[in-house]
């Protein structure tokens, strides 16, 4: 099992939660080959979602956090540099997650580097 695991939930584009731009699989995919980790990323689209063109309303509440839509990126890996590089980019990129669940299915050690990461690159801790 990787040492290094961290979730970064990110909801739809254009709310608070959400990434300031589309996540793109292909763009994931070659950000894991750069570092050589593990990256994942999972599209949920909620059981309420109503979509609208490019406007999605779902009503949340009293629902668990993975059955609401949102990307859910995860990034494994053993080697701390090569997972805290990548975890960079994609902060960069894609902003720190927004909501109290937005590392939700990290492990510690993982949670630790995006706090830090976090922090520096988007002002969130």
């Amino acid at each position: 099992m990787p040492q290094f695991i961290a979730t970064l939930r990110y909801f739809p584009v254009g709310l608070v939660a959400g990434a300031p731009e589309p996540i793109v699989k292909s763009d994931v995919e070659k950000l894991a080959q750069k570092y050589g980790v593990s990256i994942k990323l999972e599209e949920v689209v909620g059981e309420n979602a109503e979509i609208k063109g490019d406007v999605i309303t779902e009503e949340t509440m009293n629902h668990p956090v993975e059955e609401i839509t949102q990307s859910a990126i995860t990034v494994s890996s053993d080697d701390e540099t090569a997972f805290k590089n990548a975890v960079q980019e994609l902060i960069k990129k894609y902003h720190a997650p927004r909501t109290v669940y937005g590392t939700l299915g990290s492990n510690e050690a993982g949670k630790a580097v995006v706090s830090r990461l976090c922090d520096v690159y988007d002002g969130w801790c």
